[in-house]
């Protein structure tokens, strides 16, 4: 043990440096048998300084997608109606963009986009463990958002699918309207899903407003 030991300690840096190339040889690997697995298609994504293009970008774990497209350089509002696919765009969006600045792999046709800190408020649910309802979960989120937007030197990019979903009708647009104007500014770009209607009109100045059929 201890002639072993020893051997490592001299050679230290060649065993650091083998297992570097290793992992890195097994990460291209497994990203060539990625791409090769995409049936519906990929590209290599291109960093820019400002705005998000995606062109016919998809969701890599659906078979058979309906593709979508998207150029934006602020902050977008999706309304639809349930079942829509709001959810499931906002996901491709915020997964093409983690795969981009990980892998440098792009299930689109075209990607164009800065370099962000990623953030989402999506699929949330109550905490029985620690005791947390929906709401205080989700507050926790959105928080953990503002924080580093406020924090971060870089650009943030965040999806928030239906905010404050459980809270009555006149109280969640009021605070809905006040969460999303924090998500705008220079450094933070939010995309988010919502069946409130009234929030496009009172938004309307700051974001973009889509519907999802």
């Amino acid at each position: 043990f201890y002639r072993m030991l020893g051997t490592f300690i001299n050679q230290h840096d060649d065993i650091d440096s083998l297992i570097t190339h290793m992992g890195y040889l097994e990460s291209a690997v497994s990203i060539g048998l990625f791409r090769a697995s995409l049936q519906n298609g990929y590209c290599k994504p291109q960093f820019t300084y400002e705005g998000m293009e995606i062109e016919n970008g998809y969701h890599p774990m659906i078979e058979t997608p309906v593709k979508n497209s998207i150029c934006e350089s602020g902050g977008v509002l999706l309304t639809g109606s349930n079942a829509s696919g709001k959810s499931t765009f906002l996901k491709m969006l915020a997964i093409n963009a983690l795969m981009a600045q990980t892998i440098y792999t792009v299930t689109a046709d075209k990607y164009e986009a800065p370099v962000y800190y990623l953030y989402s408020s999506m699929s949330l649910r109550d905490d029985l463990d620690s005791g947390e309802s929906y709401y205080i979960v989700e507050i926790k989120s959105i928080k953990r958002i503002l924080d580093s937007a406020k924090n971060t030197e870089g650009k943030v990019l965040c999806f928030v699918d239906e905010v404050l979903r459980g809270t009555n009708t006149v109280e969640r647009i009021a605070a809905s309207t006040q969460i999303l104007l924090s998500m705008t500014g220079e450094n933070i770009r939010c995309f988010a899903a919502t069946h409130d209607i009234e929030l496009t009109k009172i938004l309307k100045n700051y974001y973009n407003s889509y519907h999802q059929t």
